[in-house]
């Protein structure tokens, strides 16, 4: 693949495409210009300025997951950085848990699940891994990423918005790391 005039890369952006981004998925959505897997793009080593997956990471195997951060860490410039978020698995494990023994939880255990678990609405939309802090940061460390910075503010001052950023209770981890 040429080198992108564009060097800006969003993997997984679904129906929902990130202006100023170019777009991957492995549906063919609209606005999407690249259709495929994310550890199968073929930008040239070191070209890519940034590389965004808002809600992607945690529908990929963990073998999958490892291949994409390889090559995210391959096409991202030296200085690039690489912005994504995960559900915090043990957090969500909690609510169901607190749902079962009458304790109040902050979304409907509908809700819960399907964060858990993908909400299935179309192929690919399943989660296929789950992730807490430590297991990421272990991960991206073996990946070559070893500045790795974490909230959510990492995506707010960018401009970047998608309605869990505001609801605390809706535990992700945001995390930005650097080439």
């Amino acid at each position: 693949m040429s080198t992108p005039s564009l060097k800006k890369l969003e993997i997984g952006c679904g129906q929902r495409p990130t202006p100023g981004y170019i777009h991957n998925d492995v549906n063919a959505f609209e606005g999407v210009d690249i259709v495929g897997m994310p550890w199968e793009i073929d930008f040239a080593e070191n070209t890519l300025d940034e590389v965004l997956a808002l809600g992607v990471i945690e529908h990929l195997t963990y073998g999958q997951v490892t291949d994409t951060f390889n090559n995210i860490w391959r096409m991202l410039e030296p200085g690039g950085a690489f912005y994504f978020d995960v559900p915090d698995t043990p957090v969500w494990c909690r609510y169901v848990v607190d749902h079962f023994e009458g304790k109040p939880i902050p979304f409907d255990i509908d809700h819960v699940f399907a964060t858990l678990y993908g909400w299935q609405r179309w192929p690919g939309d399943e989660h296929k891994s789950g992730w807490w802090q430590k297991k990421l940061e272990d991960e991206l460390r073996k990946c070559k990423f070893v500045n790795q910075s974490y909230g959510v503010n990492l995506l707010l001052d960018k401009g970047i918005v998608r309605n869990r950023f505001n609801r605390p209770a809706d535990a992700h981890i945001y995390c930005r790391v650097v080439k």
